[in-house]
């Protein structure tokens, strides 16, 4: 499947890019607040005579030691980790894919040296420019440090209306951040990695989880009993065998109806047009699957779907849930996918047609209509047992006593009774043994306990890329912003020197951490949706339905980048606040 492979490769660049990236930002800030720190120990080097490339080479000679410690120790946790989540998965392995073999971890000397590679270009990379940046300090400005820091009026101005609104505090704070340019844009881009590391990684996750189950078929049941001769009261008996924890009743016909065109959805309108369908009068045909749930089961669907049962019940015209969205697989061109079953409000209403055989032997059946039904809801959520439609079909769920208010005949239905079971072997088993012949059993238990395990199997990789993920993303935050802390003791001492109070320090402290925060989002989301786009267009070569933010996510990462630059600098704060404030003012560093 060349378009699966496509997708799997690009997706397989994006997630690679986006994590190399990151991981070359978190060391590049570590070395670039490094050499910042040692600014005037270079400049010292370079009064007693160290050349350029000497400088320059110290900082290369770090990142070299930094890898030869880090590389060893990254390649053994690698193995070791995915030596032990094959262990995990083996157990699932067989039921999900339906191999024998287990998978064995097998270390072969091109895979160490291709992650050796990596690793050594991320650190080359991340330390070229802190090595260019040491290699030019002057020992007149790596004394004096005046390097890092200029100030003018115009750099640390600030808008009265921050001081009038949050108080002097805010202002010192938002000073604070203005006079240091390249520490406050080292500490932003770092947090705007982490944001755009997480949110990406966790939307591909979801998607990855979503394509495999649009590929599998959705069975929420274990053991299906279908009659075409039997009653809904006579087939529930079945309902109350041992190890059933969960049951439905539904009596199912096909039925049809026309569609006007402004209704059928973007896809099934393609169709026609490369098709030439039959369009009758503006509308087109659509089969109708009508379910009718027993009482108790449809009060339960209602509930989970968030709708009223009263509307489906006490109205004298029928109406009914429709589910609005459906995924099927396109067989010309091998996609998934996910589409509107069709384009409608509630309110509006669908005229159920049947089909008549006409009088004469060679005549066609004409289409009756036997009644209309209200759209009483639209939702995407299906209840136990129903297989939705494919494109150019709709499902209706209605109570059981919606029938007669249509003037279904009885004749038409097929019942079905849906079981989920605690050991579904042997409740197949005591259906035989008082089985009806004119009833059929499906056991699906294993075919759903297989894609079970897939998804099983997807999530414990997934799952446990996202957590990796996430601990990156804190240890890069925790390192720059404690980094960054420690290097401005002379100032803090300096305020507290001049009179600021605990309190006030703790208030400045948090609202540097605010302006932290909202710099870092309103850049790391929108870079964050763009990735998120180039993901959903790379599932698209397999996989079509519709993109959508994962607002959870978002508003995970919003509370939780708060959260962790607050707790980053209260933290680091916490080590140097009770620093003998003469001693602090004597420190060198900046």
């Amino acid at each position: 499947n060349d378009q699966l492979r496509m997708t799997l490769f690009s997706l397989a660049g994006i997630i690679m890019g986006v994590i190399i990236i990151g991981s070359v930002a978190l060391i590049y800030n570590a070395f670039a607040i490094s050499v910042s720190e040692r600014a005037r120990h270079l400049g010292m080097l370079s009064s007693v005579g160290a050349t350029k490339k000497q400088k320059r080479n110290s900082v290369f000679f770090e990142g070299a030691v930094i890898g030869a410690i880090s590389i060893p120790i990254g390649i053994l946790a690698g193995l070791v980790g995915i030596g032990i989540t094959f262990m995990f998965i083996n157990k699932y392995l067989q039921g999900a894919l339906g191999v024998s073999e287990n998978l064995e971890l097998v270390v072969t000397p091109s895979s160490l040296l291709i992650a050796c590679g990596i690793s050594i270009l991320t650190i080359f990379i991340s330390t070229y420019i802190p090595a260019q940046k040491a290699s030019k300090v002057s020992a007149i400005d790596a004394i004096r440090q005046t390097h890092d820091i200029k100030l003018s009026e115009k750099t640390v101005k600030t808008s009265k209306f921050v001081r009038k609104v949050f108080g002097m505090e805010a202002e010192i704070g938002l000073k604070n951040v203005k006079r240091n340019k390249k520490r406050y844009l080292a500490t932003v881009f770092s947090l705007v990695i982490s944001i755009v590391l997480f949110l990406s990684v966790s939307y591909f996750t979801d998607n990855l989880k979503k394509s495999l189950e649009m590929s599998q078929n959705d069975f929420t049941f274990d053991i299906q009993i279908s009659s075409s001769e039997l009653s809904r009261e006579e087939v529930a008996i079945y309902t109350k065998l041992d190890h059933v924890t969960n049951s439905s009743i539904i009596e199912e016909t096909q039925l049809e109806t026309l569609i006007e065109m402004d209704q059928v959805p973007a896809q099934l309108k393609a169709q026609i047009e490369a098709n030439n369908l039959a369009i009758e009068d503006g509308k087109f045909p659509y089969y109708v699957g009508l379910h009718a749930m027993d009482e108790e089961s449809f009060q339960a669907y209602a509930e989970q779907i968030g709708v009223d049962v009263d509307d489906f019940t006490q109205k004298d015209t029928p109406t009914a849930i429709v589910i609005d969205e459906i995924s099927y697989q396109d067989y010309a061109s091998g996609k998934f996918i996910e589409s509107k079953s069709i384009e409608t409000e509630v309110g509006n209403k669908i005229d159920i047609l049947t089909s008549v055989t006409g009088e004469m032997e060679n005549e066609q059946p004409n289409l009756e209509v036997v009644g209309s039904v209200q759209i009483g809801a639209l939702t995407d959520q299906v209840p136990m047992g129903v297989q939705t439609a494919s494109l150019g079909g709709v499902n209706l769920i209605v109570p059981e006593a919606t029938l007669d208010q249509i003037g279904i005949s009885r004749d038409a239905l097929t019942t079905f009774v849906y079981l989920n079971s605690t050991d579904p072997m042997a409740t197949q088993t005591a259906i035989e043994d008082q089985k009806e012949s004119s009833i059929h059993i499906f056991n699906v238990f294993q075919q759903r306990q297989q894609e079970g395990q897939m998804i099983m199997l997807m999530s414990v990789f997934t799952y446990g890329f996202i957590t990796l993920i996430f601990l990156i993303s804190i240890a890069n935050i925790f390192n720059t912003i404690s980094t960054s802390i420690s290097l401005r003791k002379r100032e803090f001492a300096m305020l507290r020197s001049v009179g600021m109070t605990p309190k006030g320090f703790n208030k400045m402290i948090h609202y540097e951490s605010i302006f932290y925060g909202v710099k870092a989002l309103a850049y790391g989301l929108p870079i964050s949706v763009l990735v998120m786009l180039a993901i959903h267009r790379s599932i698209g070569y397999t996989f079509d339905y519709g993109f959508s933010l994962p607002w959870m996510s978002i508003l995970f990462v919003i509370v939780v980048i708060f959260l962790i630059v607050g707790s980053a600098m209260l933290y680091s704060i916490s080590k140097i606040k009770n620093e003998n404030i003469i001693e602090s003012l004597k420190q060198e560093n900046i």
